[in-house]
């Protein structure tokens, strides 16, 4: 096998890593705003064994305010003000959002209330950034999905392993999967650090559960 671009690269670990991760769909070009990650992979979650009753959100600010207000409470369009910080316009939009998609209703003039808990059944999210020999682009690009992820590694061609100063992988805390184009094989040389950074934030985390979600119900009625 003769691996010549990126897109090459990415193409054969996808096939690949949904075994490893133990799921049956993996996304290409995912970005949850903090990067675009070449692959991310649900762990341990199947698409098929997971039938969705409601509809995934794709909208940062909707993930945050439902993770904000508590149980069945009522809230005004101040409180959302002030979880979101945002213009009273974007606030109404996103709240109009919300209702569209049935997770809030409105119980009188500009008072509302949640009508859905917000659970996903995905409980991690893996990126993996394809390189073929750029180990410290790739590294650099990597711990940028931190923001979102549970675990980010950097793929590259086995020959290049050499190359690789393992000290900015245990910096960063990104694991090194290894594709050796002659035999097809994948390892994991190294796992991943639990994400323990500041910036890797639930509101972050769940949004990008959600648009995996969105995405992959997309992919199944297309």
């Amino acid at each position: 096998m003769t691996i010549n671009t990126e897109h090459e690269l990415v193409k054969e670990l996808s096939k690949k890593l949904t075994t490893l991760f133990n799921t049956d769909i993996a996304i290409t070009e995912f970005s949850a705003g903090y990067g675009i990650a070449d692959l991310v992979f649900a762990k341990n979650f199947f698409s098929k064994d997971n039938t969705m009753e409601r509809e995934p959100i794709d909208n940062y600010l909707g993930v945050k305010i439902l993770l904000s207000i508590s149980g069945k409470s009522k809230f005004t369009l101040e409180d959302i003000s002030q979880i979101t910080g945002v213009s009273k316009i974007t606030n109404i939009n996103v709240i109009n959002y919300l209702i569209s998609k049935n997770y809030i209703k409105k119980i009188s003039r500009g008072v509302y209330t949640k009508t859905y808990k917000l659970n996903n059944p995905i409980k991690k999210i893996v990126a993996v950034e394809a390189k073929l020999k750029d180990w410290k682009q790739g590294i650099l690009q990597a711990r940028r999905y931190k923001s979102f992820t549970d675990e980010c590694y950097l793929a590259i061609l086995s020959r290049y392993e050499k190359n690789i100063d393992k000290n900015y992988l245990d910096k960063f805390g990104i694991g090194l999967i290894l594709f050796n184009p002659e035999t097809g094989n994948i390892i994991v040389k190294r796992k991943p650090q639990k994400n323990y950074l500041e910036v890797y934030k639930e509101t972050s985390s769940m949004f990008a559960k959600e648009l995996f979600l969105h995405q992959t119900m997309r992919a199944k009625t297309a």
